[in-house]
């Protein structure tokens, strides 16, 4: 600060003293010109004009008792559900906990830089294109979780997660659910998980897929996994003409080494790229065509007496994605509550859409309530779905696409009353209401039927 000096300092100063008894601080602030300019400091004991103390006094009392009804209202709605008979210690007591618990969460969220939801985003995509255009060996590299006797095996939880694509459920600490070949897996090094650990955990469970295990390990080897990738992948209509083909005496049945024939025929027409030879992994399996003791023995019986009916054939295709839909709605249940979050339902919808397309969709889905929400959706809610979108003869899509090519809406009450008629399937309001929400691109309350069929996984 340069004071002034001279005749124009004490003018200024006599001036300042003769309004005030304070002094007003004076002075010059030189710019990089060199041209100085003199400015007057506020003067900060001169009194202020007073002001109306009632009018302020309501606004504050208004302000509070709007804060306090948005907590009650947001507290209903978020906040844990307590018993109705609780008293009131009881109800600040585990309000403060969960508070407590929540805040700590976003605070470990904030420290750590990036959101954990954030890498489970990154990590989905990339599972998403690598289930899409890598070899069978590459994805049976990555999500394979067993070294035994120098071969490499699948848990069911890995088998499941190879063939569908799984976001992390809400609320999980899972970030990845496989690790490419060569990275750590962190503590070696004393480092986060994220650096290499696979996180996924054997959780799921399935009687039909025990029935396959006969030497009780609960693994799958690479040729397992060629044979249920084949039987989700190949469609009924594909499977069903390459039964005939092998089906040479024109029964409508075959007998165990036809079958072995016709997966081999289906394997190379929905896998061209399986040799078992790209990737150097010790799979302990020889032959790709190999199909494992526990299938032949649920299909053949032990002793391959047994022929297998087309009807047959086709029941097991339909009970095996069957059984993917419940382990799929398992893998969402982290808690086993029977009841997935609404978020958790979204992550469903859009799983099987174009990898360009999933930034949108995941942005969409982000907007839905998580586990902070009462609403949720039921297995049997789940399950209903999957028969309307993923099976059936493909009534629902054909008239679905009749009502969109004529340029007529596609209203939640159409889209409810279309699957009642064409398959029997009454969806809840829940269900269409987050159907809508992430589907109605144009937000006309009206569904885009492109990118919702295009996102689904369909069992054809």
């Amino acid at each position: 600060m340069i004071r002034l000096r001279g005749r124009a300092a004490s003018a200024l100063k006599r001036a300042a003293t003769s309004a005030s008894t304070r002094p007003i601080e004076i002075y010059t602030v030189r710019s990089t010109r060199g041209i100085s300019t003199t400015r007057f400091a506020r003067d900060p004991y001169k009194p202020q004009a007073p002001q109306s103390s009632g009018g302020s006094s309501f606004k504050y009392f208004a302000v509070l008792a709007a804060l306090g009804g948005g907590a009650l209202v947001f507290d209903n709605k978020f906040g844990p559900i307590t018993k109705p008979d609780a008293d009131w210690s009881e109800w600040f007591d585990v309000r403060r906990q969960y508070y407590t618990r929540e805040i700590g969460k976003l605070g470990e969220s904030y420290s750590q830089g990036i959101s954990k939801e954030y890498k489970q985003d990154i990590f989905f995509a990339y599972e998403r294109r690598l289930r899409s255009f890598s070899p069978p060996e590459k994805v049976f590299e990555y999500f394979a979780s067993v070294s035994k006797d120098g071969s490499t095996y699948m848990t069911l939880s890995d088998l499941v997660r190879a063939l569908l694509p799984l976001h992390p459920a809400v609320g999980s600490g899972e970030t990845r659910a496989g690790k490419l070949q060569g990275e750590t897996d962190g503590k070696e090094i004393g480092v986060h998980l994220d650096k290499g650990e696979k996180l996924s955990k054997e959780v799921m469970r399935s009687k039909l897929f025990e029935l396959f295990d006969t030497d009780g390990n609960g693994l799958f080897d690479f040729a397992e996994y060629l044979f249920f990738h084949t039987m989700i992948s190949v469609d009924c209509a594909t499977a069903t003409a390459l039964f005939h083909k092998y089906d040479k005496d024109g029964s409508l049945s075959l007998d165990a080494q036809e079958f072995v024939h016709l997966m081999k025929d289906m394997r190379e027409h929905g896998n061209k790229r399986a040799t078992g030879l790209r990737t150097g992994l010790k799979t302990g399996v020889e032959d790709v065509n190999e199909i494992g003791d526990g299938l032949l023995n649920y299909l053949f019986g032990p002793k391959r007496n047994k022929k297998l009916k087309e009807s047959a054939f086709l029941k097991f295709l339909h009970d095996l994605r069957s059984e993917m839909d419940g382990l799929e709605f398992s893998h969402y249940d982290v808690e086993c509550e029977g009841k997935i979050t609404a978020r958790d339902f979204g992550y469903a919808l859009v799983a099987g859409s174009k990898v360009h397309d999933l930034p949108l969709f995941l942005s969409k889905v982000k907007t839905l309530p998580g586990r902070e929400a009462r609403n949720r959706v039921s297995r049997a809610d789940f399950i209903a779905f999957c028969q309307l979108a993923k099976h059936g003869d493909g009534t629902f899509q054909t008239k679905m696409q009749e009502i969109s090519d004529s340029g007529a809406p596609i209203s939640r009450k159409r889209f409810a009353k279309l699957a009642k008629k064409t398959m029997g399937v009454k969806l809840s309001r829940e269900v269409i209401d987050i159907i809508f929400h992430v589907f109605d691109v144009d937000g006309d309350d009206s569904l885009s039927y492109e990118e919702f069929f295009n996102a689904l996984i369909t069992w054809k």
